[in-house]
């Protein structure tokens, strides 16, 4: 499996936004838009509820919401960096979260759901990936970073 098969590069944001709310709707916007059999509002809740339970914010300035949705058809995911940090994410280290990976899968694809959040973390466990992450002022650029896959250059006609 490869991150990107789950993510595309219209899937990843730099967002302004310094409040937890705001970033998470906005990604939940984007989230919504390729996932299919479910709607905005479900992953909403789903997301929410899944808040409540302990925040996703790991430390190190990330965070991984992410949630499993009866009648969702394939797994979907978006990224987003907030340069300025959202500093009331309550992470576990208490610092602002600055790259965020949301992930969603269907309800039994429980072995695909590990493998990408096992995927995410490897991929973000290198302090000088996370550097260069937020050091992107492109979206393309951090798809790239994320996933190891070049985004092909659309060609001027």
């Amino acid at each position: 499996m490869s991150l990107r098969q789950h993510l595309s590069p219209d899937g990843v944001m730099i967002l302004q936004g310094t409040d937890k709310r705001a970033v998470l709707e906005e990604m939940v916007d984007a989230l919504a838009a390729p996932a299919r059999g479910v709607d905005r509002e479900q992953i909403d809740q789903a997301i929410w509820r899944r808040e409540g339970l302990m925040s996703t914010g790991i430390g190190h300035g990330l965070a991984v919401p992410h949630v499993r949705l009866p009648g969702l058809a394939e797994p979907v995911m978006v990224a987003a960096v907030c340069p300025a940090g959202v500093a009331d994410y309550e992470s576990m280290d208490a610092e602002p979260v600055r790259i965020i990976i949301m992930i969603a899968a269907p309800q039994g694809q429980h072995e695909t759901y590990i493998r990408m959040l096992a995927e995410v973390a490897e991929v973000l466990k290198d302090p000088r990936v996370r550097r260069q992450i937020l050091a992107a002022t492109d979206p393309r650029r951090v798809y790239e970073l994320v996933t190891g896959q070049a985004v092909a250059e659309e060609s001027a006609s």
